[in-house]
């Protein structure tokens, strides 16, 4: 910096002397034409200098031409400016900390918003990213969320060279990583071998997974890391390359880290390795379906060619897509179906979509959380701007005689007003400065507390270039926002009368008046939007899970990921049960297959054996849990019984799904009033789906996937069918968090190799599931405390500055007989006034708003009066107060004390 003003000072030097030279030059030679006309020497002069206008007029007119006269005004007053603002602390440190409060709150959100929904994958061209989905009845089972496709059909698209330069796949799923006797559990891809080649994705260390390792099943034990797990778990070993690692009891060698910054395709959830889609059986121990062209688990990407666009390759696929359809219903492992499910599958089609930014649960989860997050950080900026201007405002009202003496002496109005821009400018740079320091600290906070579960390297609390861009042009936006009104202001002064006056300028009064409106109603609006997900977060706990989470613990193991086979690590699992509950301080305990309330579930559509047979007409959600599961949980049985031993099949080679247990709102939906006990369901829609499951009790409704959802659901036999996992449910006798020692001494005491999982209290995995809800709550229950405060220093500055303008009309009206009640009621009606007009603003703005949080709520109206009554009657009684103290000041003025001050 110092380097460009030394060479802008010598290169303005060296313009202005070149310009001297020739004006002196263009000067002498006018003199002496004028003298060989005649002319004396001294009128040559004089009249040389006439006919140029003025040699100083000239140099100022030259010099406003030049760029740098323009930069040598920034500069004064930028210096101007830090002198006027250092001479009053008071008044900055004011401006600045507010600016702060939401510059700083505005870029930590934007930087969540940045990674989590605008920020594209750090690969090759990512704008020519697809994702491939198929729109239809697949006729398949699936395994994951959202998106899927079989293997198969990948490798069929990745032949389509018509319309993309390269088509691959990816499924994520967590294995059990050990090294040097060291377990634990990482997020993985499962990926074809054309992910990284057409992703473009280069190699740190060694080679990555390319065509070559995508050929033999079982036959490619190979593993890539990322580059941060190969950072933060091996210390950036440079001898990585041919380690062995340990996947799942299975041996395999590392040969490659990927680049810096690359952690797979999914946002929030970085991929720690990628293994061969072909490996897929060592990876997934507990299903192995990989060319099974009925099964789905796949997400299928694909890179466009240069001059195609998605709508023309989704068409040119079509016909192509449909001969693959034929096809398929001619092979001969084609299920049976009904010819409406025929239908349907033939009537297939896919779709694409933009996929620069990969695919994301997070995303799709936080999207509408972020947005409103972030819109309600821009109305804490703006009111932060309105309380600034509002300041700039009252100080350019004390600062009016010397406006006024400035353009007096000949300075342009419009002069005036850069400077007062500048000035703005400079407090809104500074508050930006101060909120970026901050703001590391709020996307921290908020990253803890984020909805989902799941590895999060890919989301940094650290701000990135574009993020702080963002804020410099925030704080730039801000600075002109908040000096416009000054500076309008500033540029409408009366000269005349205003040099006439003894006072400075008490215009701008109704200019402040509309700024504080406008507070009022931005605060207003965060009020409301914090009131309704109050009562969000509220309406949820008292619904609760539909069980007791009192003294109720869980955790997870799988035993096929280390290394039991299915029979083996049964045994375990029960063996596991019955020490847990022989532990001293447990109740009782019970397994289910899947965790409840993480928002996944095993779900299906049934077939229902009842007055004919007849299907679903919703997912079903489905678990084997353990006898005295229910019982453990607190879950009331309604009709029948719970499982028991004897369900246990008596020959493990011959397992099947023999008898079900199902909640009141499958039993309400399916069989109305008539008795569920002794009917039967199957699995699947399919006409020869077989319906030998028997119900044999029926269970009260409770929360499986989240506390929001009321779903159908169904629970089979633990021992059924063989489990790869699960999730025991542990009730105490004491606080649940002093048994966790005693929990992992049992399962080290039958296995000290055996990952524990997600050993926490139910009530902290309740909390967990509300996490986005209390989030939204918490954060904008803050904003509307930080705006609150705001609006009520910015109606006290108003009421004060009205009531000293007002002092002798005051005086006049109590010298002629009004009571000081009146002189009160004259300032509050005035601040009720605009508090009311702000309020009638703030419910059109809010129904807006509330249209958009719709989905976010939960038993509460996005327009709800109580709430929006409220808040109207908090910000009216804080505002009321914010009125009073200059009011009493009014009632107290002496009626010759302000007839004598005029």
């Amino acid at each position: 910096m110092g380097k460009f003003l030394n060479l802008f000072r010598w290169r303005r030097n060296r313009l202005e002397r070149d310009f001297d030279r020739e004006l002196r030059y263009h000067v002498e030679r006018r003199i002496d034409d004028l003298t060989s006309q005649g002319l004396a020497s001294d009128e040559a002069r004089r009249r040389a200098s006439l006919e140029l206008g003025g040699l100083t007029q000239v140099h100022e007119n030259v010099r406003d031409a030049w760029v740098w006269r323009w930069i040598e005004d920034c500069r004064r007053d930028l210096r101007h400016a830090a002198r006027t603002l250092r001479r009053m602390p008071t008044f900055t440190l004011t401006a600045v900390l507010c600016l702060a409060l939401g510059i700083g709150a505005n870029t930590a959100i934007f930087s969540l918003v940045d990674q989590v929904l605008l920020r594209m994958l750090p690969v090759r061209d990512p704008q020519r990213l697809v994702l491939i989905d198929w729109r239809g009845n697949q006729l398949a089972d699936g395994w994951g969320s959202g998106n899927l496709m079989s293997y198969p059909m990948c490798r069929d698209l990745q032949a389509q060279s018509q319309f993309f330069d390269g088509v691959f796949c990816r499924h994520p799923t967590a294995v059990n990583l050990s090294v040097s006797g060291e377990h634990r559990q990482v997020l993985a891809e499962i990926v074809s071998g054309t992910y990284f080649p057409v992703l473009g994705v280069r190699p740190h260390l060694g080679r990555l997974i390319n065509e070559l390792d995508d050929q033999h099943r079982d036959a490619h034990p190979v593993v890539v890391l990322s580059h941060d797990y190969w950072s933060n778990a091996f210390g950036g070993a440079t001898d990585i390359v041919g380690r062995k690692l340990v996947i799942n009891s299975f041996p395999m060698t590392v040969i490659g880290v990927a680049e810096r910054g690359f952690t797979g395709m999914d946002v929030g959830e970085a991929a720690a390795l990628w293994v061969p889609a072909m490996m897929k059986r060592q990876a997934t121990p507990d299903w192995d379906r990989l060319l099974d062209r009925r099964a789905r688990w796949m997400h299928v990407f694909g890179r466009l060619k240069p001059e195609m666009t998605i709508q023309s390759a989704q068409v040119g696929l079509l016909p192509w897509f449909k001969s693959v359809l034929e096809s398929d219903r001619q092979l001969e492992n084609f299920p049976k179906t009904t010819p409406e499910q025929l239908q349907a599958f033939l009537g297939s089609s896919l779709q694409l979509t933009p996929a620069a930014q990969g695919r994301s649960n997070l995303r799709r989860s936080m999207r509408e959380p972020l947005w409103v997050l972030l819109a309600g950080t821009s109305l804490l900026v703006l009111l932060a701007c309105s309380n600034v201007a509002s300041l700039l405002l009252a100080r350019g009202v004390a600062r009016g005689r010397e406006v006024v003496t400035r353009i007096a002496l000949g300075a342009t109005r419009g002069r005036i007003a850069n400077q007062l821009l500048i000035e703005s400018v400079v407090i809104s740079l500074a508050g930006g400065l101060l909120g970026v320091a901050a703001a590391p600290a709020v996307s921290a906070a908020l990253l803890a507390r984020l909805p989902q579960d799941v590895a999060r390297a890919s989301v940094s609390a650290d701000l990135n270039p574009r993020v702080l861009l963002f804020t410099v042009v925030v704080s730039v936006a801000t600075g002109v926002l908040c000096g416009i009104a000054p500076a309008l202001h500033a540029g409408r002064v009366p000269l005349a009368t205003a040099l006439r006056e003894r006072a400075p300028s008490v215009g701008g009064v109704r200019l402040r008046r509309m700024l504080v409106v406008g507070q009022i109603a931005f605060t207003l609006v965060l009020l409301i939007a914090a009131g309704l997900f109050l009562q969000t977060v509220s309406r949820l706990h008292r619904k609760g899970p539909g069980f007791e989470s009192q003294r109720l613990l869980m955790f997870q193991v799988n035993t096929l990921i280390s290394g039991y086979d299915e029979l083996d690590g049964q045994r375990l699992i029960l063996r596991l049960l019955e020490a847990v509950r022989a532990t001293p301080g447990v109740d009782s305990a019970g397994i289910a297959g899947h965790m409840l309330l993480n928002g996944t579930s095993w779900n299906t559509q049934m077939t229902v054996d009842f007055n004919g047979r007849r299907t679903t007409d919703r997912l079903v959600h489905c678990s084997p849990v353990s006898p005295r599961f229910f019982s453990t949980m607190g879950i009331r049985l309604i009709a029948g019984r719970d499982f028991e031993e004897v369900d246990a099949p008596a020959n493990p080679d011959h397992r099947r799904y023999r008898s079900a247990i199902v909640n009141a709102s499958f039993a309400r939906r399916y069989f109305g009033e008539a008795n569920p006990i002794g009917r039967t369901i199957g699995f699947g829609t399919r006409p020869d789906t077989p319906t030998n499951v028997e119900i044999v009790g029926v269970v009260a409704d409770f929360s499986y996937r989240g506390i929001r959802e009321e779903t159908d659901q169904a629970f089979f036999p633990f021992l059924d069918v063989p489990w790869s996992g699960a999730t025991f449910y542990v009730r105490t006798r004491e606080r649940p968090e002093n048994a966790f020692p005693a929990i992992r001494a049992a399962v080290a005491a039958l296995d000290p190799t055996l990952p524990i999982r997600s050993l926490r209290t139910v009530q902290d995995q309740i909390d967990r599931s509300l996490t986005t809800e209390r989030m939204m709550a918490t954060l904008l229950s803050g904003f509307g405390v930080i705006a609150l405060l705001l609006s009520v220093i910015g109606l006290y500055g108003v009421m004060s500055f009205v009531v000293t303008q007002r002092t002798r009309e005051i005086g006049v009206r109590l010298a002629l007989g009004a009571t000081p009640s009146a002189a009160v009621w004259l300032v509050v009606r005035d601040a009720m006034i605009l508090v009311g007009t702000g309020a009638a603003i703030a419910l059109v703005a809010g129904s807006a708003l509330g249209r958009v949080m719709a989905g976010l709520l939960f038993g509460v109206a996005s327009i709800d009066a109580p709430t929006i009554a409220l808040a109207t009657l908090l910000l009216a009684v804080v505002a009321l107060g914010a009125a009073m103290i200059p009011a009493l000041r009014a009632s107290s003025v002496s009626p010759t004390e302000a007839l004598h001050a005029e």
